[in-house]
C-alpha cells in the first residue's frame, strides 16, 4: 500500500516543493494551506502520515497538532520548522508530534525521514 501524506503548509512553496519530491519517491501526497483546512479535510483525505508546519496563521500548527491529536488522530505528524530549539522540539514532543523536520530541507534529508517515521 502506498503511504498518503498531507501536507500542511502556509506557504505554496513549500507545499509545492514538498509533493514533487514525496511523489518522485512514491507517496501519495496532498497540501493544504492552514490549521483549519487540514483539521476540516483528515477524515476525506486519511493520511498515513502529516507533515506539519509549526508556524501559520490563524491556527497554529502547534494548535493544529493538539487538536487532531484530542480528536483522535492517531497518524504519525512530522512537524516542520526553521526552529531548532530544545523548547520548541520538546513542546513538539510533549503535543504527540512524531518529530520533526528542519527547513531548509534536503529532499534525500526529507525523504529519510518520512521513510523512517513510516517505518
Amino acid at each position: 500500500m502506498t503511504a498518503r501524506i498531507l501536507v500542511v503548509d502556509d506557504d505554496s512553496y513549500i507545499c509545492e516543493a514538498v509533493e514533487l519530491i514525496l511523489t518522485g519517491a512514491g507517496y501519495l501526497v496532498s497540501s493544504v494551506n492552514s490549521g483549519e483546512s487540514a483539521i476540516e479535510s483528515i477524515r476525506v483525505l486519511m493520511p498515513t502520515l502529516i507533515l506539519l508546519d509549526v508556524r501559520m496563521p490563524g491556527i497554529s500548527g502547534l494548535d493544529t497538532l493538539t487538536t487532531l491529536r484530542r480528536a483522535g488522530v492517531s497518524v504519525p505528524i512530522l512537524m516542520m520548522t526553521a526552529d531548532n530549539s530544545p523548547a520548541t522540539m520538546q513542546e513538539v514532543m510533549f503535543l504527540g508530534g512524531s518529530g520533526y523536520v528542519l527547513k531548509p530541507f534536503d529532499a534525500d534529508d526529507l525523504i529519510a525521514r518520512v521513510r523512517q517515521t513510516l517505518t
